[in-house]
């Protein structure tokens, strides 16, 4: 069990602002303003979690495949991944102080041996995303042969993720 704290002013919670759970499906995504737990479970699949300690704003999402057509989707990175940022900015995060963590990209599947596995493209995908983006990569627990449970907390930007 591995968790990654990114530091933010103490938050006094009221049972108005008791944490919401919400299970992120594959191809979903998921950012608001409310504070949440988000669970979601990785294979191949890559999550990247995008949070903002100035404002405790954040989002994450769950993409299938690395790259898809023109039709916006995220199931596929090359949209999901810019989807997630602009739905951070838009719910008022600071670009310059934005942080993420990415999670996942597993060589779940049997036979995966020939050319470049699907969950390293993916984490491929997203690592790239976020040079290009000049944001900050906390933590990345990617790659290896198990899946993953993944629950990220918007209010303080804590991850917490589980191996079999």
């Amino acid at each position: 069990m591995n968790m990654c704290v990114i530091p933010s002013p103490r938050m006094e919670r009221t049972p108005a602002q008791i944490e919401r759970r919400v299970y992120l499906y594959p191809g979903g995504l998921w950012a608001a303003s409310e504070t949440a737990a988000i669970t979601t479970v990785l294979g191949s699949c890559v999550s990247v979690c995008l949070w903002d300690p100035r404002t405790a704003l954040g989002g994450v999402n769950h993409f299938i495949l690395p790259r898809g057509g023109s039709n916006p989707s995220a199931r596929y990175g090359n949209h999901a991944l810019p989807m997630l940022l602009d739905r951070v900015l838009a719910l008022g995060a600071q670009r310059d102080s934005l942080l993420a963590c990415v999670f996942g990209g597993a060589s779940v599947l049997a036979g995966e041996g020939n050319g470049t596995p699907l969950g390293s493209r993916n984490v491929s995908e997203a690592m790239e995303f976020l040079r290009r983006e000049e944001i900050a990569v906390l933590r990345h627990d990617v790659g290896g042969r198990e899946g993953r449970k993944l629950t990220f907390r918007t209010a303080d930007g804590a991850t917490l993720v589980r191996k079999p």
